[in-house]
């Protein structure tokens, strides 16, 4: 019986240990990563909801085109910096395609995310282009050509 107490005991010691909140690199990740995953088929709800109040609408008029004009195929989160234990850099790669294209287009953004009460947990307070393709975030860029061209290199001959 004393045995059972003392297993008991210990047991209820070592579980707190076990169930440790995950640090704030990590809570941050996830959170961009569910966003983005969200926003990358049209839903705007999620990320707008993450979003600070002074950032909502700019970043609701730059994604309103996807899952519409812009198709975003993939996206990668690719580093998570924290400058404390309340603000966070997070460098996200997109992968994404016009529908009236056949290009694939590569847009690396960097978000700034904050820490705010544990009810809501994250919020982006800004995002920015660092490299890659324009037109991710509706920038008015030149439309490739849809004509085919001619295939000169091959061209054939008609002998009679």
């Amino acid at each position: 019986m004393r045995r059972a107490k003392l297993v008991h005991a210990l047991w209820f010691l070592a579980t707190p240990a076990c169930f440790a909140a995950p640090p704030p690199s990590q809570r941050v990740a996830d959170v961009a990563r569910d966003v983005n995953t969200a926003s990358r088929f049209g839903t705007l709800e999620p990320i707008l909801m993450h979003s600070a109040d002074g950032a909502r609408e700019t970043i609701a008029k730059r994604r309103a085109k996807w899952g519409s004009d812009v198709r975003v195929l993939d996206l990668e989160l690719t580093g998570v910096t924290m400058k404390d234990a309340e603000n966070a850099t997070v460098v996200v790669n997109f992968e994404w395609m016009r529908l009236d294209e056949d290009l694939l287009r590569q847009t690396r953004v960097e978000q700034t995310w904050r820490g705010v009460s544990e009810g809501k947990g994250w919020e982006i307070v800004r995002e920015r282009r660092v490299g890659g393709d324009l037109g991710l975030f509706g920038e008015p860029v030149a439309r490739l050509d849809s004509e085919p061209t001619a295939d000169v290199q091959f061209a054939s001959k008609t002998i009679r």
